[in-house]
């Protein structure tokens, strides 16, 4: 059976496993109600993305089984496992913010000492020098952000999981190309997972993945980024580009609500991507926009990857280019009520 032949066979799986969850959900009364942060008006099944986490669990166990990957691939991703887990704890039972807080950081400082990282990266890409620990502790902020700015840009049917199919599809294409093999099969195995799931979470979606699903897709993304460049010598930039259309409008937007002296952890509909759904443009039509913009992220990342003296300049493209584009959105439905209008 080649390659490929799996992967069709995953995307399979992933499909039949997601309907059956779904009838699952209902029966358990599992549905997310529309609320001060959503965008759906009707309850809507939620934790779905508990389907291709463990599908990509049983994944890396089959390709360890057949030694297709060694024992140092399970320590790496044991800490993904354990934010999934939390996640699916989330869905089924709640937790306190303070609780998914330390376990989010405990499973990052894991990455890390799996990793041995000491803080060098974050030295390495900034300007001035500063201490280790602070480095240190830096990229576990990063890491920890990027689970939860996954989480809240979670909002529209079919964002998050496309996001995630345009990550790992180019991310696994560039560490192929470095050699990656297992990483690069890995990270293909999941978009195959994923595109079973996108089925019935295509607008209008039929369920959601939950946090399960966005917080290991997060964290995932910090795991895939760190290795990638410790090991294949990937650009870090370049996944800063990969994932920039989620850290931009989830960074801008928190930033701008706390500016304005609003509670920055309550629920609201004030990101980018949803005030163009307010607009009138609809979950499909956003959906279908984004596709395009990471089409034009992709190749700035391709830059990035194959031309490393340019990677400032391909960084700095994505920024402007988002830059532009937040700047219509707001042009069209402003995040803030003008005074004169109130």
């Amino acid at each position: 059976m080649t390659w490929l032949a799996y992967l069709i066979l995953l995307f399979g799986l992933s499909c039949i496993g997601v309907g059956i969850f779904r009838a699952y959900a209902i029966d358990k009364g599992m549905l997310d109600q529309p609320g001060p942060r959503s965008s759906h008006i009707a309850p809507t099944p939620r934790g779905g993305g508990v389907i291709f986490f463990f599908g990509w669990l049983l994944l890396i166990a089959v390709l360890f089984h057949y030694r297709v990957i060694g024992e140092d691939c399970l320590w790496l991703f044991s800490p993904a496992a354990v934010v999934g887990l939390m996640g699916f704890w989330e869905d089924h039972k709640g937790l306190s913010v303070a609780t998914r807080f330390f376990i989010q950081c405990l499973c990052a400082i894991g990455t890390l000492f799996f990793l041995q990282e000491g803080g060098y990266l974050l030295q390495d890409y900034l300007p001035f020098a500063i201490p280790l620990p602070i480095a240190f502790f830096g990229i576990v902020f990063l890491m920890v952000w990027m689970v939860n700015l996954y989480n809240f840009m979670d909002g529209s049917d079919g964002m998050a999981a496309m996001q995630g199919i345009f990550i790992f599809s180019m991310g696994g294409f560039f560490l192929f190309q470095a050699q990656g093999f297992e990483l690069a099969i890995l990270a293909w195995g999941l978009v195959a997972l994923l595109m079973g799931f996108l089925v019935w979470n295509w607008p209008v979606a039929q369920v959601f993945m939950g946090d399960c699903g966005s917080y290991f897709l997060g964290f995932l993304v910090s795991v895939y980024a760190l290795v990638s460049n410790q090991y294949y010598q990937i650009p870090l930039a370049a996944w800063g580009i990969l994932t920039s259309l989620f850290w931009f409008d989830a960074t801008i937007t928190l930033v701008r609500r706390m500016l304005a002296g609003q509670k920055w952890y309550e629920p609201h509909r004030s990101h980018a991507y949803q005030r163009m759904i307010q607009h009138g443009w609809g979950h499909r039509k956003v959906l279908i926009a984004s596709m395009f913009v990471n089409a034009v992220l992709s190749v700035l990342a391709w830059i990035c990857v194959y031309e490393p003296r340019l990677q400032v300049f391909a960084f700095a493209g994505a920024v402007i280019f988002l830059l532009c584009l937040y700047l219509m959105v707001e042009a069209a439905k402003p995040m803030f009520v003008p005074f004169y209008k109130n």
